[in-house]
């Protein structure tokens, strides 16, 4: 607790790449207010937004990464996310943040986007997508959000967030009830309420698009590809992305890296309020950049909720994860961390705006710190070789995530 009491208290020279997604500021107006509900409305009043949330999330990826080269991976995974963006942003669309997985996020003014407009243009999008090999299950919701560092915050992002990813199939399209009373009534004979959905605050709706055909309200010349005047916010640089479109292999090898991959997830001791979990954040985010100081790691990314991190060497990688570990013991909240050597693609973002990463051992890595039960431990993917001082504190684990097995050694102490 007292390194975390010593980052507190000296937050006056805390800096962005510290903060992570939060807005310094925002964490400087809390730090030194009452922190009462009222303190964070009047600080996030200028950060509202009133609209529509869609995100969606890729199907079937895990079984394509074992079947295609990570270049091919890579090129299905951006054109669903092509699509989405041109599609969206004809109608007033914004994305949100990088996308840098195999999802995507897009924020729709309800001031100048109507319910329908924007569903016609998503049935579009699927329709479209469809024609790929890379399928996508999407979310849609009208609510009212907090947009904090090119993402949105709140009770309601993390419910559509969490449905597009947890309960959506490949090409469906899923509303909540303030999306539905909003369409015009021809669409409600489309709308099938997601019994297994009753469980959550709203109800929620799998859309039957595939009945539009004879619809005579659906104007079939959305179905036209548009004219994409830019493209999605992809994580890497523009010379890479258009290597990759160009499907330009020669251009591509040069960023081709053997790594191994640390995956972090935070599990936030839960917070009443929003402003005291992001601070929360920030603190675990400077820990995690503080202990990295002390091996040979790199950091790709970091916010204080998801770290990605690489090294060189096994070894390095295993004691950087059992320090990280044991740090986070002496707060409130536990971390899970997956690690997972193999080729990825690693590169810096046009304008100086930090770095990412792609890859088969990303996906692993995720799989085994996030998608896990439990958590307060990491998993080694067999590709990671764990020193022979270390043996004793693992044991063998052999799990089953998304079609795809995966062994290794699990941290046990």
């Amino acid at each position: 607790m007292e390194r975390k009491r010593k980052i507190l208290a000296s937050l006056a020279d805390l800096r962005q790449e510290v903060a992570g997604t939060v807005p310094v500021e925002v964490i400087k107006s809390w730090e030194t207010s009452a922190k009462q509900s009222y303190d964070q409305n009047e600080i996030l009043r200028p950060f509202e937004r009133d609209g529509y949330y869609v995100t969606t999330d890729s199907a079937g990826l895990s079984r394509l990464t074992t079947e295609r080269t990570l270049i091919e991976v890579m090129k299905l995974v951006s054109e669903p996310k092509e699509i989405v963006f041109e599609h969206g942003r004809a109608i007033g669309g914004r994305g949100l943040g990088i996308w840098a997985a195999d999802n995507s996020a897009m924020f729709y003014d309800a001031a100048k986007v109507k319910a329908d407009q924007l569903v016609e243009k998503m049935v579009a999008a699927q329709k479209q997508i469809h024609r790929g090999l890379l399928q996508v299950g999407m979310g849609i919701h009208r609510g009212k959000f907090w947009e904090l560092g090119m993402s949105l915050f709140g009770e309601q992002a993390d419910l559509v967030e969490h449905i597009s990813e947890d309960f959506t199939d490949a090409q469906e399209i899923v509303l909540s009830e303030s999306v539905r009373a909003e369409l015009s009534p021809s669409w409600h004979d489309l709308l099938v309420a997601r019994e297994d959905l009753t469980g959550f605050k709203t109800p929620f709706y799998h859309l039957n698009y595939d009945q539009l055909g004879d619809w005579d309200g659906f104007d079939r010349n959305i179905l036209d590809h548009p004219k994409p005047e830019n493209f999605y916010p992809f994580p890497f640089s523009s010379d890479f992305f258009l290597a990759l479109k160009r499907n330009n292999q020669a251009e591509l090898d040069n960023y081709y890296k053997n790594k191994v991959v640390i995956l972090i997830k935070n599990y936030h001791h839960k917070e009443r309020l929003l402003l005291q979990e992001l601070t929360d954040w920030v603190v675990v985010n400077a820990v995690w950049l503080e202990v990295a100081q002390k091996y040979d790691v790199e950091v790709v990314k970091s916010n204080g909720d998801l770290g990605i991190f690489v090294a060189d060497r096994d070894s390095e990688a295993v004691e950087f994860a059992e320090d990280l570990l044991l740090s986070s013991r002496s707060g409130n909240d536990r971390v899970s961390i997956g690690l997972c050597r193999g080729d990825v693609l690693l590169f810096r973002l046009d304008g100086g705006a930090g770095k990412d990463i792609a890859g088969g051992a990303v996906n692993i890595a995720s799989k085994i710190s996030e998608d896990v039960e439990g958590n307060d431990t990491f998993y080694v993917e067999a590709s990671v070789q764990i020193p022979a001082h270390h043996f004793a504190k693992f044991e063998n684990f052999v799990i089953e995530k998304s079609k795809v097995i995966i062994a290794g050694q699990r941290y046990k102490q």
